[in-house]
């Protein structure tokens, strides 16, 4: 598996992950079809260490299964990094956002700067909260009120230190 930067050509599969009911469960919903390629640009435009969305390919040539990024914010005043992903549904469950993740979080120990990154995964949504945990996230708080996309959330704030003994290899 590789996380490649996102570029035009991923636009496919931006609108399948937006438009997508089940992976949008968490998120609000379905993004309408004509801001699709407003998200699109928006990913595009992050393309940093600290600030960059990466498409999952499990091989280097093959489809996209889905997305991982990482970008600053503000929490309560503070700022923050923040990681989020998606994964197509027909490849949930196969290992694709744990192996991403434990790319996105070495890049992140390992890149200048970055001491932490926090996750906001739906109270509900079972298998990215079992993620965070199983990385060594730890719940800074539950069931909090998050703005996406115009659009308040109930989510659990996670979030990992990123220590240079940081141990990423015992999870992934």
């Amino acid at each position: 598996m590789v996380l490649l930067p996102y570029a035009e050509e991923d636009l496919p599969l931006t609108a399948e992950l937006e438009t997508d009911p089940e992976v949008m469960a968490e998120l609000g919903g379905s993004t309408p079809e004509e801001e699709i390629p407003r998200v699109h640009r928006k990913r595009m435009g992050r393309n940093g260490p600290g600030d960059q969305w990466l498409k999952i390919v499990p091989e280097g040539d093959g489809p996209a299964v889905g997305v991982i990024g990482i970008w600053p914010a503000s929490w309560q005043g503070s700022p923050i990094h923040e990681a989020g992903w998606m994964i197509l549904p027909r490849f949930q469950g196969q290992g694709y956002a744990r192996r991403a993740l434990a790319e996105l979080l070495t890049a992140a120990r390992d890149g200048p700067g970055l001491d932490s990154v926090h996750a906001f995964p739906g109270v509900t949504n079972l298998p990215s909260n079992s993620l965070c945990r199983a990385a060594g996230f730890e719940l800074i708080e539950g069931d909090v009120a998050v703005e996406y996309a115009g659009r308040e959330l109930r989510c659990n704030h996670w979030a990992v230190e990123l220590s240079p003994t940081y141990p990423l290899t015992r999870w992934c």
